[in-house]
């Protein structure tokens, strides 16, 4: 059976998500996916490798078990920008592509996603480092 694409891009939205209400001035530096794993860098001032690493692996999960729809949609610019930040897409970029877990976050995305966070199994965090002055790597996984 193949496996469901966009497991790893929705999980990363909500972990994203979550730490982004945590942390005032946290921001998405990257995020990159391979088949078995996902890494999300945050930019922030504060040591992220202080938080509880368990805690934040239970929210997110906590947010997958919610079965919450995914919903992807195309927006032109103009439109898009009244709803989501769209400071990293270039803006040579018309028409900009938004996914949505309703009701948790709502954030521009080219990647694929799953329809329903039900789709996206159990979040794991395999670590959690800090790899500059003010950047912290998560890698996680999805079962």
């Amino acid at each position: 059976m193949k496996p469901i694409e966009g497991r790893l891009q929705t999980a990363e939205h909500i972990l994203a998500k979550i730490i982004e209400t945590k942390i005032e001035d946290a921001k998405v530096g990257i995020a990159k996916f391979s088949d078995e794993s996902g890494i999300l860098e945050i930019i922030t001032k504060v040591d992220l490798r202080t938080l509880d690493q368990n805690e934040i692996q239970n929210e997110v999960n906590k947010v997958i078990s919610k079965n919450l729809a995914v919903n992807k949609y195309v927006k032109n610019r103009d439109e898009a920008e009244k709803e989501v930040n769209l400071s990293k897409v270039p803006k040579n970029v018309r028409d900009i592509r938004i996914v949505e877990i309703v009701g948790f976050d709502k954030r521009p995305c080219k990647d694929p996603h799953v329809d329903n966070t039900s789709q996206i199994g159990e979040f794991r965090i395999l670590s959690l480092k800090r790899v500059g002055k003010d950047r912290y790597r998560f890698v996680f996984e999805v079962k």
